[in-house]
């Protein structure tokens, strides 16, 4: 019985299955089918070939391919699977079938639809099991068109199908070397034989580069998965070592070029690609550029020193013969050979070395500064992908990874689980272990890792760094190993520096302060004599990170620290500029371990000023301070004064939280007491007799008649500077920063100053002076709110400073006091929308951080002030067209309510009556033109067309309308079409010249029926005041269109539904919106002498209409 019957027998069985009598002659023809093909399975062998005519297995072939053609019989997972395994079979033991496989495979594909998943499954499980990839290869011919088709599941296939070939062509390579290093394969029988036969032949290399180039080309697929898809092809054929050296080179740039995709997922892989690239490539398990340069210097001299040995020997030979002597040809030829193998091989090390570089300079100039900018990318994707790769870039020893591990700093503070943890693994593999190994390098050398990383850090990276080690330390990720190495480092061995950083990272780690170390290296003779004063900076950090609960707990040894602080800070010889940063740390930490630190700063202030301002006459005639002299004794002034200020805040806390601590343990009886206390507001009264003395000693006694308060005056000498004698830099600088410290100590003497400040703000040519002024104006503005209110707009004026800090300063300091609610949110704001195009691209970044933190305000701050910002931008005479619509553009993206969108056109619209200028009507038709419209405000854009009708004779303003309306054409709705074609044929007409009336308009318009609305409650006249409360809205020439309009168009229109539902509309959308602005928008009200369109006036509306507002109000 032949198979392809047993289709048609298994129908006739279904059909017998109605009768019941016939069960007993059903047969189950599948079971029969797998029954067989098993045992023909079994029988295939190498002894079965000798049965086959030229040991091809044609019955086997014939019997799989009847089976093939039942649909019902390949329902059964079995018979497919026995299926592909006899396929297999005689692929491995008779290979030379292949031709007739391949062929009768696709035509089976081409016959029957239902064979093209069961024929793929077959190709996969001879890939799979068999490693036979010499089907997919001779049908990729076939294959490779269908990279034009629509569905990207199809062009991926095939990029599978490419990378699955060049992989067999790589091992069959690799195979075949060893075969020839062997001296020749192996015979181990006939099956050995027969499957040396059946294995991949490698390509030939025009067609493995045409393959490659086929790779090379899908990465710009417009499909992101398919793009994915790609580079994770090449990453696994990197992975395998399938791509030759001349490929390898390209592969770089098109990861870089990938990082660059809008995509995340595409990003995430192209990285991946670059971190295996990194990790399998064909240099060495190093990749210094020093080294690779000096190799290829080496090579370039020994390569044309040989070259020119060459040229002298075929000279000398040319000479010999010219003379007649006898030379020996087949030594000359030789030698010749000889050196000319010699010379290819220094060709070819020199191309490899410059490979070496051109891939080292890719990653370094190309890669790393975009993975930094993608360190602080929003997608967490695209960090951790980043932080894999400068982990795998610092163990490879690449000398730009150093800035990408800094950057990484950073990421400490990111409160994403994952990115954290990422981030402290990373730094404990970097610091601590040998590269790639679980294995911990030796202590010391950690510590040099550590002040490394520690040297040459900024503020910033500084602030991090601390944060970093305080959570590895508190997760016990740091070796105490490590922390008695960098101890070790604190010797008289080691130079000030080492001692220094070397205290700071021991400050950053918390560890307890070893006082005798302390006194002897980081206060000692050394760092006086060479003024290294790192090493007084980290002791003084070292003794603020101190933690101890009472001062007067403080062991004796703390006293010689407090005397060497205090001669560091009363030293008038000439330092350097470092000076100033750890005398601010000097004072931090005698405030923070001195029980009572008023004593030690009292004798500092009090030392210098006799030494500068001396009481004998005899000394006062001869006294001159030098510039650095006297800036360091107004910085001291000034840092004393705000830290005793907090000092007197900080102690009258602790009174309250003493007095609360005691009223709480207090007993039942004297809580009854108490509570009668409170009731008479006797405790009220006592808080606000401290609060009133804690006032009067920061506002009299700190400022006002002691020590430091009698130097004010010098002070306001200095910073105004009428004579013109302390032009010095430094003690402009100093001395207003010291100023600005005293104002934010005394209310009075704040106010008093103010305008001495706000005018070196203005006048002061010094960049420096002008920063830190705005730095302590973000400080005044918090510490007296209510007397910097009135100088606000000087502070955003620094907005548009020539200087860079100064503007970065600015918008740092605003975006403090507006988040902070410090600050009210008002027109102004449109000069920080002006930083959006600034030239320095730190500003601009600064400006987008502060429109999004913003705009998740539950006020809608953007949307309240943004009629009036873009009044201003487009008044403004600096602001080019093209940075007034990159500004608009982006506010009008936080846009989102269908609510404020309705609004923000009306408003707009409205403003178009309000200007003359063609380039104000162009930047609001813009503006209209970037909204994301809905029906509702398209229609309002119809209803007040009034209002832009003049202007849209103008080709710039007609464009954008026509833009808007494409725009909205997009993502209309059905409902929504009929509006957008009304307005288009409004504006089209408006532009070409037609002078319609309005009635004519919207008689030529296809009107659409109105939406049902509620309809308002009768009057109590009866008829006849009902039909007067029906009588439509008009405009201003209603009477005489209606004149002339017939009697039909009449009654239709005496339906007042479209009337009544603008006004009720247009009522309660001017309710939700009082509730949304804010007063900034109040002048977007249209003038008053202008009715608007689609509106009658309050006296020409009917009596019922009247009483049915009044009521509904």
């Amino acid at each position: 019985m032949q198979i392809r019957n047993v289709q048609v027998d298994e129908d006739k069985d279904i059909l017998q299955k109605k009768d019941k009598a016939s069960k007993a002659k059903q047969i189950n023809w599948g079971k029969h089918c797998e029954t067989g093909v098993k045992a023909l399975h079994e029988s295939l062998c190498d002894e079965t070939l000798a049965l086959w005519n030229m040991n091809t297995p044609e019955e086997v072939w014939s019997v799989m391919d009847g089976v093939s053609h039942c649909p019902g019989l390949l329902k059964s997972k079995l018979l497919k699977f026995l299926i592909y395994k006899c396929v297999g079979e005689c692929l491995v033991r008779a290979p030379r079938v292949l031709v007739t496989v391949s062929t009768s495979l696709l035509e089976l594909v081409f016959a029957h639809e239902h064979l093209a998943i069961p024929i793929a499954d077959l190709v996969q499980y001879l890939q799979s099991t068999h490693n036979s990839i010499k089907v997919a290869a001779d049908l990729i011919s076939i294959v490779l068109p269908l990279l034009d088709a629509e569905s990207y599941y199809l062009r991926n296939a095939v990029v599978t199908a490419v990378m699955h070939i060049l992989m067999a062509d790589f091992r069959a390579r690799d195979k075949s070397t060893t075969a020839v290093d062997e001296d020749g394969p192996n015979d181990d029988g006939p099956t050995s034989s027969s499957t040396s036969s059946a294995q991949f032949r490698p390509l030939s290399r025009q067609r493995r580069d045409t393959l490659f180039g086929v790779l090379e080309d899908r990465v710009h697929d417009v499909n992101s998965f398919a793009r994915s898809h790609v580079l994770r092809c090449y990453r696994d054929l990197c992975e395998e070592g399938a791509v030759p050296l001349r490929h390898i080179q390209k592969l770089p740039n098109i990861a870089v070029e990938r990082m660059q995709d809008r995509t995340s997922s595409v990003r995430k892989y192209s990285i991946e690609l670059l971190c295996v690239l990194l990790e399998h490539n064909p240099y060495r398990e190093t990749l210094d550029r020093q080294y690779y340069e000096g190799q290829k210097n080496h090579l370039v001299a020994t390569f044309t020193a040989k070259k020119k040995a060459v040229m002298e020997d075929v000279e000398e030979q040319l000479n010999r013969r010219l003379s007649g002597l006898n030379v020996n040809e087949s030594q000359i030829a030789t030698n010749e050979e000889e050196r000319e193998v010699e010379l290819q091989k220094l060709e070819r090390l020199l191309l490899f070395h410059t490979h070496a570089l051109e891939f080292i300079d890719t990653l370094e100039n190309d890669a790393i500064p975009l993975l930094i900018q993608l360190l602080g990318s929003a997608a967490i994707t695209d960090v951790l992908e980043s932080i894999r790769f400068f982990h795998q870039a610092h163990a490879f020893r690449l000398h730009q990874a150093t800035q990408g591990i800094r950057a990484m700093l950073i990421l400490i503070w990111r409160t994403d689980p994952k990115i954290q943890e990422l981030v402290l693994k990373t730094f404990q593999s970097i610091l601590f272990y040998k590269p790639q190994t679980d294995l911990l390098v030796a202590p010391p050398q950690a510590a040099q890792t550590l002040l490394k990383l520690l040297d040459g850090c900024t503020v910033s990276d500084a602030t991090c760094l601390e944060q970093l080690l305080g959570v590895m330390k508190a997760k016990e990720l740091v070796p105490q190993r490590v922390i008695a190495a960098l101890w070790d480092l604190c010797g008289d061995n080691s130079s000030c520096n080492t001692i220094g950083h070397s205290i700071w990272l021991l400050s950053m780690l918390k560890t307890p302060p070893r006082l005798e170390v302390l006194l002897e290296h980081g206060l000692g003779a050394r760092v006086r004599e060479e003024h290294n004063w790192l090493c007084v900076r980290a002791t003084s950090h070292m003794l603020q990170n101190w933690n101890f609960k009472d001062k007067s707990l403080i062991p004796d040894g703390i006293e010689p620290l407090v005397v060497s602080l205090q001669t560091f800070l009363t030293m008038i010889d000439e330092t350097n500029l470092d000076w100033f940063d750890a005398a601010q740390q000097a004072i931090e930490a005698l405030f923070h371990v001195c029980q009572f630190p008023e004593q030690p700063c009292g004798d500092i202030v009090a030392t210098w000023s006799t030494a500068l301002f001396p009481t004998d006459e005899d000394d006062h005639d001869e006294a001159v301070c030098s510039a650095s002299e006297l800036s360091k004794f107004v910085f001291i002034l000034g840092h004393v004064a705000i830290r005793m200020a907090v000092y007197v805040e900080s102690l009258a806390s602790s009174v309250k939280e003493a007095r609360n601590k005691l009223q709480h343990d207090q007993s039942k009886a004297d809580k009854e007491q108490s509570s009668m206390e409170d009731e008479l507001g006797l405790h009220a009264e006592i808080e606000a007799e401290e609060d009133e003395f804690l006032h009067a000693l920061t506002q009299n006694d700190l400022v006002g008649r002691n020590l430091l308060g009698a130097y004010g005056p010098i002070l306001i000498r200095l910073v105004a500077n009428e004579d013109g004698i302390f032009d010095d830099e430094l003690i402009k600088e100093a001395s207003t920063v010291a100023l600005c410290k005293f104002m934010c100590i005394s209310a009075e003497f704040c106010e008093k100053n103010l305008p001495l400040i706000f005018t070196r703000l203005k006048e002061c040519q010094q960049p420096s002076v002008r920063s830190n002024i705005v730095v302590a104006l973000g400080d005044l503005s918090f510490r007296f709110p209510n007397l910097v209110e009135p100088w606000t707009s000087h502070i955003y004026a620094r907005l548009r400073d020539i200087n860079v800090n100064v503007r970065k300063n600015t918008i740092m300091v605003l975006t403090h006091l507006i988040l902070n609610d410090m600050v009210k949110v008002k027109g102004q704001v449109s000069e920080i929308a002006l930083s959006l195009v600034d030239e320095d691209k730190r500003i601009c970044e600064l400006a987008k951080l502060f429109f999004h933190e913003l705009s998740k305000r539950g006020n809608n701050p953007i949307y309240n002030m943004l009629p009036d910002t873009i009044g201003r931008l487009s008044t403004s005479a600096t602001l080019s067209k093209k940075s007034f619509q990159e500004i608009t553009k982006f506010l009008l993206g936080f846009i989102h309510k269908d609510k404020q969108t309705e609004s923000l056109v009306e408003k707009l619209c409205h403003r178009f009556v309000t200007t003359a200028e063609v380039a104000h009507w162009r930047d609001l038709a813009y503006c209209l033109a970037n909204l994301s419209l809905n029906d509702k405000s398209l229609k309002k854009l119809v209803e007040l067309r009034k209002l832009f009708k003049t202007c849209l004779v103008d080709d710039g303003v007609f464009e954008c309308f026509q833009q808007l309306v494409s725009k909205a054409k997009k993502f209309s709705k059905a409902e929504t079409k009929e509006t957008l074609d009304e307005l288009e044929h409004v504006i089209n007409a408006i532009h070409s010249g037609e002078n319609l009336d309005d009635n004519e308009n919207l008689l030529d318009l296809p009107h659409k029926k109105p939406d049902k609305v509620k309809t308002p409650r009768k009057a109590k006249k009866g008829k006849e005041s009902t039909r007067k409360q029906n009588v439509p809205v008009e405009t201003e020439n209603d009477e005489n269109a209606a004149d002339a309009m017939p009697k039909r168009l009449q009654r239709k229109a005496r339906k007042p539904k479209k009337a009544k539902e603008f006004i009720d509309s247009d009522d309660d959308d001017d309710e939700d919106n009082d509730d949304e602005e804010d007063d900034v928008a109040g002048d977007d009200e249209p003038p008053t002498g202008r009715s608007q369109p689609g509106k009658r006036k309050k006296a020409d509306a009917p009596r019922a209409k009247a009483t049915h507002s009044k009521k509904k109000k």
